[in-house]
């Protein structure tokens, strides 16, 4: 919950604060709201758990879509200013510390582990934990997934219903965490007593406590057989995972981290008291054949802490449910102290990650990208990005201006919709000449009377310009609105017009229609940018991506979450034929074909016009494959991918404008 808190208050400071913004920060101020979204979940995730370090990493893998050293400076600095603003004023209100003095104490602390120890043969334990939470993530997420949706078609997001939902669902599981431990204690013989707190046994105070101090018991509780009620222990560890299921996404933020730590605490430390049992029976049980035989026996050291097991447990569970590998690993290893425990948290977050993945996605990019379809890029494409191309996903009407656009035309545009970035065309052509930004076109219809940079006719020489300084950073954030705008803007200053070639940036980026879905995805995460024109061999403009076209998840006539129907296959081949789809098993020279392909060549209506040769070692390009029907001419499946189609240019029309 402390991460989206943190995550919204950055971004509303950074909405709501310009006057401050430009005074304290000044020409420095260049950040995106996207990594003010990633600056406040490294804070929240710092301050609520004290791990500057993991919640870096946790940014870093799961809020950001871009990284560089300059953001990975500013996650840094958040995390720690985070840390010590919670030190600095929790230990005095915590352990009575002086104001100065910097405590240890955190919002979620699970107390600190003086003794670890465990035997090599337990790493394969912790193994089957990891695959077990990894299983019961995916269950989770797939569940999840199912609610989100019927709630999403049957509730909303706002409104009475969200509201009596809350209340309904608060209810039931207040009243279940009450009922479940007094009628255990019925069964047991004890009738309908009043419950008195301190006289429960541990598991039965799992069901009346809150989760960081159920979570800091089952780690650290040494009393003998603490957790001995394994089937109460069981039904609280399923009780409270559905309950998380049920909770997640509800109008109240009711948390995923600590919910989920608590699950898997209690599964791992159901095993360790099991193993705990187990050992100490084959202990009693040798022990007494050696008495009786007169025969010494050899003492073998026994399972490691029950509390072990429900750390590994704790880390495998939100492992399987939010697919955080490295940031978890840290964040527990900060929180309990457990640096040389690192090796198994290290091995079962990944195994738990690697079985989550065979079923589902984790539950962050399950929310943000597949249901809110919030443009947030995964770190690799999905496989199936490879069979579409561009011109599949490409938007093709797209917003342009010409080189010398008439100013009124360009405030009409400008009021007409929500883009960021606009095409410059060539005069009566679609030849692109650049790109140009909103903000750009906002301080240049401000300052372009002043500057005398509008001109009566559109075909009149280049006249003055507007300086650089009076349009560069930080002049484009703090640019006029549209409103102020027409107020400023005479009625002859309209009719003029306006030469945007200087001003459009022609040096960034451009991809060709042919080029598949992935080549661009991965444009977009490593270069951050925002938007990618289309164009073709010629120079023409075709279309425009944004990160948005680049979610395979989009919405049918009725309002549910589907994939993105792929690509049609070629109609007179009945096949296509990607790169992807294409592989060499290096024992050959001959180019190996995928499954699909290979029974399409092999049916009556098709064969090969050529032998196609696979030389790695001189050629670089791969040839197209032509199919020849049985009664025609050679034809060419309109799917055939060449080298060319996979390039991305360097356009002389385009600019750097999302970097």
């Amino acid at each position: 919950m402390e991460i989206y808190k943190q995550s919204v208050a950055t971004c509303q400071l950074r909405e709501f604060l310009p006057g401050l913004r430009d005074i304290f920060l000044g020409s420095l101020f260049q950040v995106e709201a996207r990594d003010f979204v990633a600056a406040g979940a490294a804070a929240g995730v710092s301050a609520a758990f004290g791990a500057p370090i993991g919640a870096v990493l946790f940014a870093v893998e799961e809020g950001a879509s871009h990284m560089t050293p300059r953001i990975l400076t500013q996650l840094f600095v958040s995390s720690s200013v985070a840390t010590l603003v919670t030190r600095l004023t929790l230990g005095p209100i915590i352990s009575n510390h002086p104001w100065t003095l910097l405590g240890t104490g955190v919002p979620v602390s699970f107390g600190r582990f003086t003794e670890v120890s465990y035997n090599i043969v337990e790493m394969f334990i912790f193994a089957l934990i990891g695959i077990l939470c990894g299983l019961l993530g995916a269950l989770f997420n797939h569940m999840n997934g199912l609610l989100s949706r019927w709630r999403k078609r049957r509730i909303g997001p706002t409104g009475c219903k969200r509201f009596l939902e809350v209340l309904c669902v608060t209810f039931i599981i207040a009243s279940l965490k009450f009922w479940v431990p007094a009628v255990f204690l019925a069964i047991k013989g004890q009738g309908w007593q009043p419950m008195i707190f301190d006289e429960l046994s541990e598991t039965q105070q799992l069901w009346l406590e809150g989760g960081q101090k159920s979570i800091r018991d089952l780690f650290h509780n040494d009393v003998d057989k603490a957790f001995d009620e394994y089937g109460l222990l069981i039904l609280f560890a399923l009780f409270n995972l559905m309950t998380t299921c049920w909770t997640f996404g509800l109008g109240v933020p009711a948390g995923l981290f600590v919910p989920s730590l608590l699950s898997g605490a209690v599964i791992g430390r159901f095993v360790g008291e099991v193993l705990h049992l187990l050992h100490s029976q084959t202990t009693t049980s040798t022990t007494t054949v050696a008495m009786a035989t007169g025969t010494a026996t050899l003492a073998v050291g026994g399972p490691a802490h029950p509390g072990i097991y429900a750390l590994v447990g704790a880390c495998a569970m939100l492992a399987g449910v939010g697919r955080i590998t490295i940031s978890l690993a840290m964040i527990l290893t900060e929180a309990t102290g457990t640096g040389i425990f690192g090796l198994p948290i290290f091995m079962v977050v990944v195994i738990a990650t690697w079985v989550g993945d065979v079923f589902t996605r984790g539950i962050y990019d399950l929310h943000i990208i597949e249901l809110k379809q919030i443009p947030l890029l995964e770190q690799s494409p999905a496989d199936v990005m490879v069979r579409y191309a561009v011109k599949d996903i490409m938007a093709s009407e797209v917003v342009c201006l010409q080189a010398v656009e008439k100013v009124q035309r360009i405030v009409d545009i400008l009021g007409s919709c929500h883009h960021n970035g606009f095409p410059v065309l060539e005069n009566g052509t679609k030849k692109m000449e650049g790109l140009i930004e909103r903000g750009f076109l906002h301080l240049l219809l401000a300052r372009g009377h002043y500057y005398g940079m509008f001109q009566d006719d559109p075909d009149a020489p280049l006249g003055s310009l507007v300086p650089f300084e009076a349009i560069a950073w930080p002049n484009i954030h703090s640019y006029p609105d549209l409103k102020t705008l027409r107020k400023k803007l005479s009625a002859p200053d309209r009719q003029k017009y306006m030469d945007l070639r200087p001003y459009a940036s022609c040096n960034g980026y451009s991809i060709l229609p042919q080029a598949s879905m992935a080549s661009a995805f991965m444009l977009f995460r490593q270069m951050g940018l925002r938007h990618l024109p289309v164009v073709d061999s010629d120079g023409d403009l075709c279309g425009i991506i944004t990160r948005k076209d680049l979610i395979l998840m989009e919405e049918d006539e009725h309002g549910e979450m589907v994939q993105r129907s792929q690509p049609k296959l070629s109609p007179d081949t009945g096949w296509s034929l990607r790169k992807s789809e294409m592989y060499y098993d290096g024992s050959a020279s001959e180019l190996v074909l995928d499954s699909a392909a290979a029974s399409a060549l092999d049916s009556e209506d098709t064969e090969l016009s050529e032998e196609m040769v696979w030389d790695w070692k001189t050629e670089l390009s791969m040839p197209a494959v032509v199919v020849e029907p049985n009664d025609g001419a050679p034809q060419s499946s309109d799917s055939d991918a060449t080298d060319k189609d996979f390039e991305v240019q360097s356009h002389g029309g385009m600019g750097g404008m999302g970097a």
